[in-house]
């Protein structure tokens, strides 16, 4: 739903209405999920911080005028509950170093930063998800397992012009709907994301 739309159900939510809320939890819910997986890198852990995001605020319901501020709120919770989480673990490392940085980070602006670039990847991905199957595979492989384009033609048994073809096929699909800084922070993500992976 569109958060103009979201606004105009304001009313009825401050009221208390469930279908109002039902509205926000179907807009925010796995965008949320994404975001708090993405400190927590655990999808049961992350669903039910989520959740518990989603009770608090209806305990609030009646405080909010405007839904950007419902937004605001959803996030700033689970990622306040995602700290407390790491904290409690005695997380150590990589993600002891990133809660540290996170815990700083209290300005409203890098707050809406870090939203704005979990919501951009989450929609890739879904878009990602939409590719035919073949092209689906091939994308991902390239991507997201970093392999060279004779690799993927090796490991699917398909000519180096199918998979360049494929390629340039997802690639033009997904510039219908996302600009080409958008895409490149994608696949900044990916390769960061693999580099972690391989230490």
């Amino acid at each position: 739903m569109e958060s103009h739309e979201l606004d105009d159900i304001m009313p009825a939510f401050r009221r208390g209405d469930a279908d109002a809320y039902m509205a926000f939890f179907r807009t925010y819910y796995k965008p949320l999920v994404y975001f708090a997986d993405k400190l927590l890198n655990d999808i049961p852990e992350s669903e039910d911080v989520v959740k518990e995001s989603f009770y608090k605020l209806w305990s609030k319901h009646g405080d909010f005028e405007f839904a950007k501020g419902v937004k605001k709120f959803l996030y700033l919770t689970t990622r306040n509950a995602c700290l407390n989480t790491l904290r409690h673990s005695k997380v150590v490392g990589t993600f002891q170093k990133e809660m540290e940085y996170l815990d700083k980070q209290v300005d409203d602006g890098m707050v809406l930063q870090k939203m704005i670039q979990t919501e951009l990847l989450h929609a890739i991905y879904e878009e990602i998800a939409r590719l035919p199957e073949k092209r689906q595979q091939v994308f991902r492989m390239l991507f997201f397992e970093g392999l060279k384009n004779e690799e993927v033609a090796e490991k699917l048994g398909i000519s180096i012009f199918t998979v360049k073809e494929q390629r340039a096929r997802a690639l033009a699909q997904l510039r219908l709907k996302f600009s080409d800084q958008q895409l490149l922070l994608f696949f900044a993500f990916c390769a960061i994301g693999r580099s972690v992976v391989q230490r």
